[in-house]
């Protein structure tokens, strides 16, 4: 089975370091030069892959898996 941190994409990869930053689904689409919904997309997509059902569960755990990866 694959990690976590290799299932999601580069794109939801960019999309949680944002939110552990602070910024604002509107903010994140403007950085990135894509639609609000498609936020929202990569949003359901990280849930999904990551086996959460908020933003703080999903930030805390691909905290947890960088801080294994960087040991």
């Amino acid at each position: 089975m694959k990690s976590i941190a290799t299932e999601l994409t580069r794109r939801e990869k960019e999309i949680i370091q944002a939110w552990t930053k602070g910024h604002l689904s509107h903010e994140i689409a403007a950085i990135h030069f894509i639609s609000n919904h498609t936020v929202k997309q990569h949003i359901k997509n990280i849930y999904r892959k990551m086996g959460v059902k908020s933003k703080i569960q999903a930030a805390l755990m691909y905290g947890m898996i960088q801080q294994k990866l960087a040991s």
